[in-house]
């Protein structure tokens, strides 16, 4: 056998051997970022996290208001005359948006696509998280039976679903505008 045919066969082998690098990198990369992010939303509770959350149920109480409904917030507790939630960290998408966040950084794209994919996911997260946390209070004022089922069940999953869908776009519009 000739040496080009060696080094030919070298060169099949890691190229099939490069992209699997490249996902237990980005897969590594995703751990870290996660681990990161959530020891310092955990670590910054107080900081960070109470007053996003309680600027949740503002914006839900406003949101209402303008909408003509009765509504009050206090702290993380948001509510109309006839059903109330309590805005918890899992239902504040703080954890999801970093979650997110994590994704968009390790995915191997410039530092300026990743900006705005972590911006696009903030807003994008946000915005479906204010329209769950308003959902969820109309469905447990007029359908009290289905908060339970339509808060652990259907949003969850719709928020999961719509995350990964949102990371996927972000990811997939790079590739197909030849960014990556």
């Amino acid at each position: 056998m000739a040496y080009k045919d060696v080094m030919k066969g070298r060169q099949t082998i890691a190229s099939r051997t490069w992209p699997a690098r490249e996902v237990f990198r980005g897969w590594l990369l995703f751990a870290l970022y996660t681990l990161g992010f959530f020891g310092l939303l955990y670590g910054l509770d107080r900081q960070v996290v109470d007053p996003f959350t309680r600027w949740i149920a503002q914006l839900t109480k406003l949101v209402l208001t303008l909408a003509g409904t009765q509504a009050w917030a206090s702290g993380k507790v948001v509510g109309t005359p006839t059903f109330s939630v309590a805005i918890q960290n899992n239902c504040n998408a703080i954890y999801e948006i970093a979650l997110f966040a994590a994704a968009v950084l390790a995915y191997p794209a410039t530092w300026r696509q990743r900006a705005w994919g972590v911006l696009l996911g903030f807003v994008a997260l946000y915005i479906v998280n204010l329209v769950r946390v308003l959902s969820l209070i109309y469905v447990g004022s007029h359908f009290r039976q289905y908060f339970d089922a339509s808060h652990i069940y259907v949003w969850q999953s719709l928020f999961i679903v719509f995350a990964l869908g949102l990371w996927i776009y972000w990811a997939g519009t790079l590739v197909r505008n030849g960014s990556r």
